[in-house]
């Protein structure tokens, strides 16, 4: 397994990285104690200042598209299980399975967050009635209720994990998101250690849970990781820009509507699904979706744990 591996870091680059990122980010009005954060030689991933394309190109022009994007947590065959917070956050099989062959009944088609931001940073066109699907946090469940549905209708997927979870009970081995790459999904990073990003004050613990986690996915499963989820949905202008920093091409929120502009693809909305035929068809269907709430505060568990 790849997992094993262990890179040696480039102590240089990680020193020139931090002076930069405290030049950039550190508010002189609010100081904040040294943070203990850990290194990457226990995680595997080397640290390097990531590659930036200064030349990448950008529409100058600015474009709109309502691209519902779905955001998913917890499946399981009863939505009864677990505590109040999980079950928010719980669809069944039974329920995403209708959901799935609604978007395929009522002509839906399924991008990626590459395809929304080529639209906005390349000009290219959409296809008529788009949807993102997306998965958070990287619950085992996940893996087991939902994967058939997708593979069934050759729906593309992202699944954002936190890379501190892989491997716990309850969540992704390394081996089960090799196996997503392989059926044609796609892995986005989920943070290190799902905190609120919006609450960090220090640049290099912002650092390290937005491009750390990013760099050990890559490494790990050897291939490039373009899409970030925040953490209960929360962000400030500081974490985006971090997001953008870190080489990522799109950031995804929580969960105010459809309807974005090109100068959102860091901060992009999303629909928090229900477990709820009815009210899914509505929500994406909806010139703006804000009823369909906010991400729950329910952290995932422990190691350990469900």
């Amino acid at each position: 397994m790849r997992g094993s591996r262990k890179l040696s870091t480039r102590g240089l680059f990680w020193a020139a990285t931090l002076l930069v990122l405290v030049a950039l980010f550190t508010d002189p009005c609010l100081p904040s104690p040294p943070q203990q954060i850990t290194s990457l030689t226990e995680a595997a991933g080397p640290i390097t200042t990531p590659a930036i394309n200064p030349h990448r190109p950008v529409l100058r022009e600015k474009r709109t598209a309502k691209v519902p994007i779905l955001v998913y947590h917890r499946f399981s065959q009863s939505p009864s299980e677990g505590s109040s917070g999980l079950q928010r956050l719980t669809v069944t099989a039974e329920v995403f399975a209708q959901q799935m062959q609604y978007l395929q009944d009522n002509g839906y088609h399924v991008i990626t967050f590459s395809d929304l931001a080529d639209y906005f940073e390349k000009g290219r066109e959409l296809p008529t009635l788009p949807v993102i699907i997306s998965f958070d946090d990287g619950w085992e469940t996940q893996f087991e209720y939902a994967l058939p549905s997708l593979e069934k209708y050759h729906y593309p997927a992202t699944f954002f994990v936190v890379t501190d979870y892989i491997g716990r009970h309850g969540f992704f081995s390394w081996p089960q998101l090799q196996t997503l790459l392989t059926e044609g999904m796609r892995i986005g990073s989920h943070s290190r250690s799902h905190p609120r990003l919006n609450k960090i004050r220090d640049s290099t613990e912002l650092w390290d849970q937005i491009y750390n986690s990013k760099a050990i996915l890559e490494t790990q499963l050897e291939t490039p990781v373009e899409e970030f989820a925040y953490p209960y949905g929360s962000y400030n202008a500081k974490a985006a820009a971090v997001v953008k920093l870190a080489g990522y091409r799109a950031g995804r929120a929580c969960c105010s509507g459809i309807a974005h502009t090109s100068r959102d693809v860091f901060t992009l909305k999303a629909i928090m699904v229900p477990n709820d035929l009815e009210k899914f068809m509505h929500y994406i269907g909806a010139a703006r979706a804000h009823t369909a709430g906010t991400e729950p505060s329910a952290t995932p568990p422990p190691a350990g744990s469900h």
